[in-house]
C-alpha cells in the first residue's frame, strides 16, 4: 500500500506542476501547496512501525482531512478511483483525541502529506468503533508498543472491558 500511495501523491504533484505552468502562462494565480491529513487504518498502513507490529485488514478507502483547491481534490479522487482506491466525504466526521501527534510522511513540491500518530488512531477506533475494532485493539495493547493506549482508552471514556480476554458483550 505504501508504494501505490507514495505513487498516486508522486502523480498529484506532477498535475499539480502542470497545472500551474499553464496557470503561469494563462497569467493566472496558482494553485497553493495543499495537505492531506491521513487518518483511520490507511494512517496505520503507511506507518512502517505499525505495519511490522500489528496484522492489518487492508483497506479500500482513504479518510483524510484535505486542505486542497478544487482541482487538486478531484485529481486525487480520480487518481485514487483508477488505482481502486476511494477518498471516503466523511472522513470530516472521525473523531481524533486532541492530543494526536501528526507525523510527516511525504513532502513533494506541491502537496505535503502526513499521518496521524498510530496510538491515536488505534484509541479513535477503541473509542468510536470498538466491537468493529476489537480484534486489532486487542493485539495492540498486547503488543507492548502503545504503552498510553489503554489508559488513554480509559481518559476518552472508551469501554476497556471489550478488549478484554474473554469479553463478547
Amino acid at each position: 500500500m505504501k508504494k501505490l500511495m507514495e505513487k498516486i501523491f508522486a502523480e498529484l504533484d506532477r498535475a499539480v506542476e502542470q497545472e500551474n505552468e499553464q496557470r503561469l502562462k494563462d497569467g493566472t494565480s496558482t494553485i497553493p501547496k495543499s495537505e492531506v491529513l491521513i487518518l483511520g487504518q490507511m494512517s496505520l498502513m503507511l506507518n512502517e512501525s505499525v505495519t511490522k507490529t500489528l496484522n492489518l485488514i487492508q483497506t479500500g478507502d482513504m479518510d483524510a482531512r484535505l486542505r486542497m483547491d478544487n482541482f487538486t481534490k478531484s485529481k486525487l479522487l480520480d487518481l485514487l478511483k483508477a488505482n481502486g482506491l476511494v477518498y471516503d466525504e466523511d472522513s470530516h466526521l472521525v473523531w481524533m483525541p486532541e492530543d494526536a501527534k501528526l507525523i510527516n510522511w511525504l513532502k513533494l513540491k506541491n502537496l505535503e502529506v502526513m499521518l496521524f500518530d498510530a496510538e491515536s488512531v488505534l484509541l479513535s477506533k477503541a473509542v468510536h468503533a470498538p466491537e468493529k475494532n476489537r480484534q486489532l485493539i486487542r493485539q495492540a495493547i498486547l503488543s507492548g508498543h502503545f504503552p498510553n493506549l489503554v489508559d488513554r482508552i480509559i481518559l476518552n471514556g472508551g469501554k476497556l472491558e471489550i478488549f478484554l480476554e474473554g469479553e463478547h458483550e
